[in-house]
């Protein structure tokens, strides 16, 4: 597909141009990584991978945070982490254990910039609230989504939706997360719920949901207040 031999591609590999994994004695390349690693070093995209027809960013395949500190941190210290122990797919979801490792700030950690945020930070330029969430946790959001739900932007990383949708409507929230994930055609495009705001306040909301392609199953929440 890319016009070289093998051991170009082993080069890039070793080199760390390029990710894969080992698989016996053969390594199995993620194609999100070929098609990323062509692009930024200006190569045509085989027709294979969709050709010329692949347009807009290109992200590199995402590693986990114990593969991607290998070498700049201890070995040891990473399997001492709830998040290895566990095996946790997005390790912020774990921020709150007391068994992790590095000290849970994770909107400031480098593995999160280069392996998520770069794939949402186009909530920035949205200018009303706008959040992203997978599996009931956020995976971040914008500073009018912070202010909508009252908390700091750099909080809403890995925090739970329980922190931020009020009691009242919880199950709500959860009923149509189920719906949607699992495809169901009756699930709301819209929920008319309450925030939390504050210790005792509720905020009444209607907040939009839309699937996202990037990063597969996200999905992304536009939010604006209602009058109660």
């Amino acid at each position: 597909m890319c016009g070289v031999n093998r051991n170009t591609i082993g080069t890039w590999i070793r080199s760390g141009k390029i990710r894969a994994a080992r698989i016996g004695r053969n390594y199995a390349i993620p194609v999100e990584e070929l098609i990323f690693f062509l692009k930024s070093t200006d190569q045509k995209i085989p027709e294979a991978l969709g050709g010329d027809r692949l347009t807009g960013p290109s992200f590199r395949a995402i590693q986990n945070c114990w593969q991607y500190f290998r070498g700049k941190v201890s070995q040891k210290d990473c399997e001492n982490c709830t998040v290895y122990k566990n095996r946790l797919a997005v390790c912020f979801t774990g921020k709150d254990s007391n068994t992790l490792v590095c000290n849970g700030l994770c909107f400031e950690c480098q593995y999160y910039k280069d392996t998520y945020f770069s794939r949402i930070q186009f909530v920035e330029q949205i200018d009303f609230p706008a959040a992203v969430y997978k599996d009931l946790y956020f995976w971040g959001g914008n500073e009018h989504w912070a202010a909508l739900c009252a908390v700091t932007q750099k909080d809403l990383v890995g925090m739970g939706i329980e922190n931020v949708y009020h009691p009242d409507s919880l199950g709500k929230v959860i009923s149509s997360d189920k719906k949607r994930v699992l495809g169901n055609p009756q699930a709301p495009r819209f929920d008319d719920i309450y925030l939390r705001h504050g210790r005792h306040d509720k905020l009444k909301a209607r907040i939009a949901v839309y699937p996202l392609f990037e990063p597969p199953g996200t999905w992304l929440l536009l939010g604006e207040t209602q009058k109660s």
